[in-house]
């Protein structure tokens, strides 16, 4: 097996809905994908990268071989022009409203022209209402292909003046221009077509049509305009799928904005809406997908992806939960991940993705999600970038107090220079963006838990938070406490070739060589056993973080190993014994001052904890006064 082949797909849905990405033909329905088309869900919200334009573009390759689909995304040029709109006699928000109400309506009236083309060989044959259709389509200038889309600033152009009803009758376009205003005449004006259209559809149970919105946020600004547009949006899909049996407007919208939006009847959404989450069975399952697509071996397994063209396991974690474990669990950030891993393989002309490559593409991935969050937020929340700054060269495990602390004392600088925003620049909001942005994770229950997981805020009793693995490398916050993991400085395999060729040459030296049996015990069952006993002690102390627990596990495993290989030497000299020795005392000196300091050891476990750590210590440099 060879990665010569092996790819992962592009980053965004668009491309890899083309021929050279792999959409087509490794999408993975779920079970969201089901309940839209069944038009149990009409409201589908996610965040950037979740995959919505993805499952909106699959959607509706699906439909258009079964009924009739098409997919209306506004465009970002007339995105000043929609936010501006308003007619006089209405408010903004029905302004915005109107808008949506017309392009839904221009579609259904192509949808029944797509019909009629369908059911009758020739326009000649056509009922007199249907006709009628059409030439209220030419005469307002709107092409009648389901799938072509106008500009917005056009349609506004069209509405801002009188529509044109002709088609339906002269005495019923005179009428119309008795309304005392424009926004009043066009409301009118919309609800008779959409009355006419309903009455024909009626009688076309049979077909069927999917009206899919996406690419709301190329228009929002996060101003009350903005907002005004999606609400409206999401008003106008509503009362289409209210009087259209058979009709079904699904909205997919960022989870950012879709939480930003106030209004008085989004209650009546919920049993609307559903959330793309994805699970760490989903997610490996797409990535097999692609896996076996790019390589056309459409035999593999996960076994097999996960061993032989990626290692088993990297820093003694299954490879598949490490990579995931620096994703936000979003298709995006899992396939950028991937094929910057193989790209560094193939770099090196090897034939499988080593340990090595990931955590090599973990630099270069972790600035771009850096850089990609700032951008995803960058309208909602403008000042992240500076508030980031404040994590670099940390630890990733923060209480709540030093978390706190740091933070106050740029709070009113971040004030000065955003203004509009004091209202978020509070501590308490601080917290909630950075645990709802996926930047920071909540310890609870010795378990790490990050807002693509647990949705909601930050809780009162929080008092430990974790940043995301997908952010530390660029941070530089590489260690979960702020001290040194434990260095060893002996290559006991070297050391002990350098005494043996003492021995030989010196015997004199030889013969006062301390004998293997002097020490050994004493560091064996006063030290080696005592701190195999405290990194016990450390993984159920409930106040210590997990990933501090982890950590320190690590490092006192390599102070035990560095001790034993003390032990196990035929030659044991003891100025080189001495120096581990010391380095290990200093080591938990540093560890009991840094878990007092951040809270970590609760007041009946900080005396019983920080007592054993101290006996540790006073153990070692009794040895080492010995070795004088």
């Amino acid at each position: 097996m060879s990665i010569q082949k092996l790819y992962f797909g592009k980053d965004d849905a668009e491309t890899d809905f083309t021929g050279s990405g792999l959409l087509r033909e490794s999408f993975l329905k779920t079970d969201l994908y089901d309940r839209v088309k069944a038009r149990v869900k009409t409201l589908v919200i996610g965040r950037k990268g979740s995959g919505k334009s993805a499952l909106c573009l699959m959607l509706n390759r699906q439909l258009c071989n079964e009924v009739n689909s098409c997919i209306v995304t506004p465009d970002a040029i007339s995105a000043e022009e929609i936010r501006r709109f308003e007619m006089v006699g209405v408010n903004e928000l029905q302004s915005k409203k109107l808008v949506w109400q017309y392009v839904f309506l221009i579609q259904v009236c192509k949808f029944l022209l797509s019909v009629a083309r369908r059911t009758w060989a020739s326009e000649s044959d056509w009922p007199l209402e249907v006709k009628k259709v059409r030439q209220f389509l030419i005469d307002n200038h709107e092409v009648d292909d389901l799938n072509f889309q106008e500009k917005f600033w056009k349609v506004i152009n069209r509405i801002s003046t009188t529509l044109k009803l002709g088609a339906f009758g002269s005495s019923l376009e005179i009428g119309m221009k008795d309304a005392p205003n424009a926004g009043l005449q066009l409301s009118t004006q919309l609800d008779f077509l959409e009355s006419w259209l309903t009455s024909q559809l009626s009688q076309l149970q049979q077909h069927r049509l999917y009206i899919l919105v996406d690419k709301v946020d190329e228009i929002w600004n996060d101003d009350p305009s903005s907002n005004d547009m999606a609400v409206g949006l999401l008003m106008a899909a509503k009362d289409i799928n209210i009087k259209f049996e058979n009709v079904s407007c699904i909205v997919f919208l960022r989870s950012d904005i879709y939480e930003q939006l106030q209004f008085f009847d989004k209650d009546k959404l919920r049993g609307d809406e559903e959330a793309i989450l994805w699970t760490k069975e989903t997610l490996p399952e797409l990535v097999l997908t692609r896996a076996q697509i790019s390589t056309g071996n459409l035999t593999m397994t996960a076994g097999q992806l996960w061993s032989q063209y990626f290692p088993a396991r990297v820093q003694q974690m299954p490879t598949v939960e490490f990579i995931l474990s620096h994703t936000l669990m979003r298709p995006r950030d899992v396939i950028q991940l991937c094929n910057l891993c193989t790209d560094l393989a193939r770099r090196e002309n090897s034939s499988s993705v080593l340990e090595k490559h990931i955590l090599q593409a973990l630099d270069v991935y972790s600035s771009w999600k850096l850089n990609d969050l700032i951008g995803e937020y960058r309208v909602n929340y403008p000042f992240l970038n500076d508030l980031l700054l404040l994590f670099t060269n940390i630890s990733f495990v923060l209480p709540r107090r030093r978390l706190v602390e740091t933070y106050e004392r740029v709070q009113d600088v971040l004030k000065g220079r955003y203004p509009g925003y004091t209202s978020v620049l509070g501590t308490d909001a601080i917290l909630n963006i950075l645990y709802g942005v996926g930047f920071l994770g909540v310890q609870r229950n010795q378990a790490t838990l990050y807002s693509y997981k647990v949705p909601g805020t930050v809780e009162t009793s929080d008092n430990v938070f974790v940043i995301h693995p997908a952010f530390r490398s660029a941070l530089k916050s590489t260690s979960s406490i702020d001290i040194l993991p434990y260095q060893p400085g002996i290559d006991w395999q070297q050391q002990r070739q350098y005494l043996e060729l003492v021995r030989r040459r010196s015997p004199v030296r030889g013969a006062q060589e301390i004998s293997r049996n002097i020490y050994p015990k004493d560091l064996e069952y006063r030290i080696i056993r005592g701190i195999e006993r405290l990194r016990e002690q450390l993984v159920t102390e409930r106040d210590v973080p997990a990933e501090v627990s982890s950590d320190v596990s690590r490092s006192l495993g390599v102070i035990i190993l560095e001790l034993r290989e003390t032990v196990n030497s035929k030659v044991l000299d003891p100025v080189e014994l001495r120096m581990p020795i010391i380095r290990a005392a200093q080591y938990l000196k540093d560890l009991r001052s840094n878990l007092e300091d951040n809270g970590y050891l609760s007041s009946k476990s900080k005396s019983s904890l920080s007592f054993y750590i101290q006996n540790i210590i006073d153990e070692l440099m009794e040895t080492r006064d010995y070795l004088y």
